[in-house]
């Protein structure tokens, strides 16, 4: 997969304190382990004033955080949500306190960016009539396998119409269940790192999952 994600470059005499422009690169779910140091060593490296530790960080997490936003606001407008989440953690990876996880932490981020990005779509289909809302229902999602070659024509586009299905079922769920899901069951975070990207109790998690699951099963039956 490639997207156009963040690749820092310093500015002269600048430190970590550079530029971060738009560059087309691919995007990886992970970093080959050579390169990823951790999240502590990489978060370190770049306060310390060294712009690597800002690339692998990057490097590292974008394949997470563009599924994520794929997911959130569909692939169209993932590289955006991609784009600014990465720029926010730039800007504000000084407080980064290591309370959670920093992929909890780059989530955060990246689904206040993806609700900021949705408003901003929402009130665009006001004035402009777009059919991408409903094309967005045939565009796989990160993780989405492929067709399976022993299955037949037939079997291969049962499978592609469910799976269009599934996804405009979970676009349809309120926000909160929606996030919940998406969150839980196709991101794997664990209940206490849902409950901390969503600032609500973990009670409130387990009970949205819930919730979700049911509304979506009414809906796919």
């Amino acid at each position: 997969m490639t997207a156009r994600i963040l690749a820092f470059q310093p500015g002269p005499a600048q430190g970590h304190r550079g530029r971060i422009p738009g560059v087309i690169m691919p995007v990886h779910s992970h970093s080959e382990g050579r390169e990823w140091p951790g999240d502590e060593k990489a978060v370190a490296r770049f306060l310390g004033g060294d712009p690597t530790g800002f690339d692998q960080i990057v490097r590292h997490y974008s394949g997470m955080v563009f599924s994520l936003a794929a997911r959130l606001v569909g692939p169209w407008e993932a590289e955006e949500v991609v784009q600014e989440t990465f720029l926010r953690a730039f800007r504000g990876l000084g407080s980064f306190r290591g309370e959670a996880s920093l992929k909890t932490w780059l989530y955060t981020i990246a689904l206040n960016r993806a609700r900021a990005r949705q408003g901003t779509l929402a009130r665009m289909r006001k004035v402009f009539a777009t059919p991408r809302a409903n094309a967005e229902d045939d565009q796989p999602w990160p993780g989405d396998e492929a067709p399976d070659p022993s299955a037949s024509p037939e079997e291969q586009a049962v499978a592609v119409e469910q799976r269009a299905a599934l996804r405009k079922a979970i676009r349809n769920l309120p926000e909160e269940f929606r996030h919940a899901v998406i969150l839980r069951d196709l991101e794997g975070l664990s209940y206490d790192d849902i409950a901390r990207v969503l600032k609500v109790p973990i009670g409130t998690v387990r009970s949205r999952i819930a919730r979700g699951r049911a509304a979506l099963v009414e809906e796919l039956s």
